[in-house]
């Protein structure tokens, strides 16, 4: 598992690295030049020996990019570097391997306004693959002058493209902030990645993040402060729950799903199910008499606690908080639907209930005008909403909640004392005490009805199995995408469903619980490391 920090972090481990270390921001930039070349040579689909472009900035990622030049240069390629300002303008470290790079033989193209690009414009659109090595880390404003016209050219011209730590126009902290970027169709980021990489909209410039370590010293990324958690397979695989010779039912816990209103019966079946697939020992379903009595009939897992025919009666939270005292977890909402009755249901409940409670879909709508309730619970509380649940759990725009993903997540787990889902592309979990990961798993053929209830019971399964609830929360949504990304590679784009979603969960387990070798993987959307990672997974 890998640390995600922000901007200004990243800035005080290169400091730190350089001032109390004493690795020389040279050998640095050394290891990110040789990690980039290592990377083009794996590159799928490129051929033997591509023909290159580079475009380096001024500054310390153009550097990258000359070292990256220079040893593409020693091993018999020819790039050519697209050099976007005056050499008299470089400076340091990127000047010493600008030079060293002219020293080799290297070319180096002065492309200072868009007549000297387009003079080059054969060469670039030939080019097998380019790289982006503009602008760095640092960068937080808009594209200007030559490198703005670079972006727009690279984006059109672009076979495909390497970027180097980041896609330059892309802001490390916040994503995309301007509509002008570089479409990367790869991006080796040096040290750790970076909170703006992992936001969701971001995922189109990015492409495939590969996370390089360049030789920063194990105990400063170990002892430095971070804002997130990037889960990987090893973790995965350290976080699922055992599976003892000895166990019955009762040892893997009892979930309780409570939802499954007239026409979105199969929301609670599918929590249901899901919960069992995972590993639960028992899973029951309170729903409306009709639907109790299906689950008997149909759906043979699962146990149904029969509730009264509207689910908005008074009398229901009663029958199902006598229920659950001495059950595992409660998953609220899926399929509950909205109104005044449900909200006062869902209030009762959620004072109610003392065992893990896991709010989802309606659910989250039905507390939302008594989500003060959320913070004076004695139990842990999980909610899982979407873009736009969370817009109206707290009054904001679904748009306002996208473009500050994690920060939104992290401050309403604190102030509301719950676990937050924050469901979308790049899943954020984050607890109240500060603790968050942003999930690399899973792609866009999950926006299909009934998805998140399949994960809204997987995280009950995983609680029910004795797991923490963040840790429960961050396993499900892991393997909740992974199942997705494997599906989605077997089969057509289009044909994700809830219930093919839940058949892909055996073999999505399977995969991490045989992983012949711990981390290092590279599956789509998943990161790879490239180098040791120094940190260890963290327990359960």
């Amino acid at each position: 598992m890998i640390k995600i920090v922000s901007a200004a972090q990243m800035k005080e481990i290169d400091r730190s690295a350089i001032e109390q270390y004493g690795v020389p921001e040279l050998a640095l930039m050394e290891n990110a030049g040789i990690q980039a070349m290592l990377r083009i040579e794996q590159l799928p689909g490129a051929p033997e020996r591509p023909r290159i472009g580079i475009f380096c900035g001024k500054g310390n990622n153009g550097g990258d990019g000359f070292v990256l030049a220079r040893h593409l240069h020693l091993r018999g390629y020819d790039p050519a570097v697209y050099l976007l300002a005056p050499r008299a303008n470089l400076a340091g470290s990127a000047k010493i391997n600008m030079e060293a790079y002219a020293a080799v033989g290297g070319r180096i193209l002065e492309c200072a306004d868009e007549s000297d690009l387009l003079r080059h414009e054969t060469a670039i659109r030939h080019a097998d693959v380019l790289v982006d090595a503009i602008l760095g880390t640092g960068f937080g404003g808009e594209l200007k002058g030559p490198y703005k016209m670079a972006v727009e050219k690279i984006n059109g011209w672009k076979r495909c493209c390497l970027a180097l730590d980041i896609p330059s126009g892309l802001d490390a902290d916040k994503g995309i902030v301007h509509p002008l970027y570089v479409h990367a169709d790869a991006t080796i980021t040096f040290g750790l990645p970076k909170v703006g990489m992992m936001s969701g909209t971001a995922a189109t410039a990015v492409g495939t993040l590969h996370v390089a370590n360049i030789n920063f010293p194990e105990k400063l990324l170990a002892d430095t402060p971070f804002e997130a958690w990037l889960p990987d397979d090893a973790w995965a695989r350290a976080t699922l729950p055992p599976r003892p010779a000895h166990a019955h039912k009762g040892t893997y816990g009892h979930a309780v799903i409570a939802g499954g209103n007239e026409g979105m019966e199969g929301a609670a079946a599918l929590a249901a199910l899901a919960a069992l697939k995972v590993g639960a020992g028992l899973s029951t379903a309170a729903a409306r008499l009709p639907l109790s009595r299906q689950f008997e009939l149909g759906t043979l897992e699962v146990m149904g606690l029969p509730l009264a025919e509207r689910l908005d009666d008074p009398a229901n939270a009663d029958t199902i908080l006598a229920f659950i005292k001495d059950k595992s977890v409660l998953l609220l909402g899926p399929g509950m639907g909205r109104g005044p009755g449900l909200e006062t249901l869902a209030a009762k409940i959620t004072i109610g209930c003392n065992i893990p409670l896991i709010i989802d879909a309606d659910g989250l709508n039905d507390i939302a005008p008594n989500k003060e309730l959320l913070a004076k619970r004695n139990a842990p509380t999980i909610i899982t909403p979407h873009p736009g649940e969370m817009a109206r759990l707290i009054g904001i725009t679904a748009g306002a909640v996208n473009a500050d993903r994690l920060n939104c997540a992290k401050s309403f787990a604190k102030k509301y004392s719950c676990i937050t889902v924050l469901k979308g592309a790049r899943t954020v979990i984050a607890a109240p005490d500060g603790t968050a990961f942003i999930n690399p798993t899973g792609n866009q053929n999950l926006a299909s009805g009934g998805t998140g209830d399949v994960l809204g019971g997987m995280i009950a399964g995983f609680i029910a199995q004795g797991l923490t609830p963040l840790n429960a929360a961050a396993l499900a949504v892991y393997l909740h995408g992974l199942a997705a990304d494997n599906y989605t590679a077997e089969h057509d784009p289009y044909s994700l469903t809830a219930s093919s979603l839940l058949a892909a969960l055996p073999a999505a387990i399977r995969n991490i619980v045989h992983l012949p070798l711990p981390g290092n993987v590279d599956s789509g959307s998943r990161q790879e490391v490239v180098s040791a990672d120094a940190h260890k997974p963290r327990g359960k």
